[in-house]
C-alpha cells in the first residue's frame, strides 16, 4: 500500500487528485488537506508518508525550500512536484533538490499514478521533456542563459518579480523582509546584467517563464 500525501494551496487541485486516486486500491491517501509547506512538516512529524504530491508554489516556504526540507528530514520520503510551471522552469532545480520526478498540471490521470507507482518503489519518473532537459543540462548546453546562474532562492524571487509582484508581496510570499527581497533584486540585476524590473520581465516573456494558464 503507497501511503500518498497531497500538498497544494488550491483545494480544488487536491479534491481533484483525491478522486482520481479513489479507484486505485494499492493507493491510501493519508493527507489530502495540507496547504502549505509548515502543514506538511507538521504532517510527516506525526504520519509515515511514502509519496507527497508537491506543489511548486505555495504560501510561505516555496515548494522547492520545502522539498529541500522533506529530504533533510524523511529521506526516505519520495518526492512528486505537480506543478503548473512549465518543466524547462523548475524540473532542474526540483531534481537537484532531490525530487523523484516532476509533472505539469495538465498531465492525465494516468500519468500521475503511474509517477506515483514508479517513484513509491524508489524510482524516478523521468517525462520526455525532462529527459531531454537532463540531456542539455549534461551537455551544458543551456548555460548561456543568464537566469541558469542564479542560486534558487534569487531565481524564485526573479519569478516573483516577472509576475509584476511588488516587493511586499513577494516577502510575504517568501517569508522574508521587503530588505531581503531588494538586496536579492539587486543581485540579479547585476547577475544578469540588466538595469530594472522592466528588463526582467521581458526576458522572463521571452524564453517562456512564466507559468502556463
Amino acid at each position: 500500500m503507497i501511503r500518498l500525501a497531497i500538498c497544494d494551496d488550491h483545494k480544488i487541485v487536491r479534491e481533484g487528485i483525491r478522486q482520481i486516486i479513489q479507484g486505485f486500491p494499492d493507493i491510501d491517501l493519508v493527507a489530502d488537506d495540507i496547504s502549505s509547506g509548515e502543514e506538511l512538516l507538521q504532517k510527516l512529524r506525526k504520519t509515515q508518508v511514502d509519496v507527497i504530491v508537491l506543489d511548486v508554489s505555495l504560501p510561505g516556504r516555496s515548494g522547492l525550500e520545502v522539498l529541500k526540507q522533506v529530504k533533510i528530514f524523511y529521506p526516505e520520503t519520495n518526492v512528486l512536484v505537480l506543478s503548473m510551471y512549465p518543466e524547462d522552469q523548475f524540473a532542474i532545480r526540483m531534481l537537484k533538490a532531490g525530487a523523484s520526478g516532476y509533472l505539469h498540471k495538465d498531465s492525465s490521470p494516468d500519468v500521475l499514478i503511474e509517477a506515483i507507482r514508479v517513484i513509491s518503489k524508489g524510482g524516478e519518473y523521468l517525462s520526455p521533456e525532462i529527459t531531454k532537459l537532463l540531456y542539455r543540462e549534461m551537455n551544458n548546453k543551456n548555460q548561456e542563459l543568464p537566469h541558469t546562474s542564479l542560486s534558487d532562492r534569487e531565481y524564485e524571487v526573479f519569478l516573483a518579480i516577472g509576475e509584476g509582484k511588488p516587493n511586499n508581496a513577494i516577502a510575504n510570499q517568501l517569508s522574508l523582509s521587503a530588505k531581503t527581497i531588494s538586496t536579492y533584486r539587486s543581485r540579479i540585476l547585476n547577475k544578469m546584467n540588466m538595469d530594472n524590473n522592466s528588463d526582467m520581465i521581458k526576458y522572463i516573456l521571452l524564453h517562456d517563464l512564466v507559468p502556463a494558464a
